[in-house]
């Protein structure tokens, strides 16, 4: 079977410094388990600041463990991130521009240097002729993966495989999968030689489907139907990544959120947390609880994206979202 050809990623971990805690959006000293980090402080926070929010940060129980933070572009024009996959020094993130119309969100791409917290590529719709000879654009964009075929984004009904080189410079679409129910997409992990697309619920808990990549990346495979093996996830599942022991599933509002590891109790994590990534001893998730739609009036910011102390994160507090 021939696979799309490998892209190049860098291979450099950025060493990103923070500065000590000072003001009221960090928890005591005395409060948290000691880490390599110790929160960050507004002005810390890299990027740009979004224009409609004020200058304070939230207070959370994993405030702690934050070392760095980043703002991101395009909120102010209503993108809301949701998938998350760290190579190096570069984060990709999908999300969506909201809309009120569900059905009109269409899935964005940001790349981010992790170095500066710049933007290096912002794509705003990508699209195939996934039904016939007419379009179909990617909608919602709940969750990202990256392997050496390329850079998965899950949507509801459907799964796109892109060149991440291309993002912003030409079409990146290199495959696209129409997706049947039960299987939903809301977000998407890549465990080894397997792919596990898993859904969304509020009331119970989820639905996580497996497939085989190979499988998937056969010739002239469109449709994933028929998974090797299912599985039950959180409620309010946002994201998935694979870290020691397992999977690790973070769950969120965009008042309380949870990160659930294998053999531990729920943890205190970052409200309003979509997707993560575990990279050696950090911890990476996204945050909507600061996107323009999802502010509350009167609480603090939550960056959008963060890096925590994996230890640190593991040491907390117990959570209790309550749902």
């Amino acid at each position: 079977m021939r696979r799309p050809q490998p892209f190049l990623v860098c291979t450099l971990v950025a060493c990103l410094l923070v500065a000590g805690c000072q003001d009221g959006s960090r928890e005591k000293r005395g409060d948290r388990p000691a880490g390599r980090c110790a929160g960050v402080d507004f002005a810390d926070v890299k990027g740009v600041p979004p224009a409609f929010a004020g200058t304070e940060l939230r207070r959370y129980g994993a405030a702690h463990a934050v070392c760095a933070a980043y703002w991101l572009d395009h909120v102010d024009d209503w993108f809301v991130p949701q998938g998350l996959a760290i190579r190096g020094r570069t984060a990709f993130i999908s999300g969506y521009q909201w809309r009120e119309d569900r059905s009109e969100r269409a899935c964005q791409l940001l790349v981010l240097d992790l170095r500066t917290g710049r933007t290096l590529e912002f794509l705003d719709r990508f699209e195939a002729p996934i039904y016939g000879d007419r379009p179909t654009y990617c909608r919602h964009g709940g969750g990202l993966e990256i392997t050496r075929d390329g850079l998965w984004v899950a949507e509801s009904e459907r799964l796109w495989l892109l060149d991440p080189q291309l993002v912003g410079h030409g079409d990146p679409v290199l495959r696209a999968w129409r997706v049947e129910r039960p299987t939903e997409g809301s977000t998407l992990v890549v465990d080894g030689d397997r792919l596990g697309l898993a859904g969304f619920s509020t009331h119970h808990p989820g639905r996580i489907s497996w497939f085989d990549l190979d499988d998937v990346l056969a010739p002239g495979v469109t449709l994933l139907a028929a998974p090797e093996r299912v599985g039950h996830v959180p409620i309010r599942l946002q994201g998935i990544a694979t870290g020691p022991g397992g999977l690790w599933l973070s769950s969120s509002s965009t008042h309380c959120a949870e990160l659930k590891v294998p053999g531990r109790r729920p943890l205190d994590f970052v409200p309003g947390a979509e997707d993560v990534e575990v990279s050696g001893n950090d911890l990476w998730t996204l945050s909507e609880a600061g996107a323009r739609p999802y502010l509350s009036p009167g609480e603090g910011l939550v960056p959008m994206l963060v890096r925590l102390d994996r230890r640190a994160v593991l040491g907390g507090r117990t959570a209790d979202c309550g749902w």
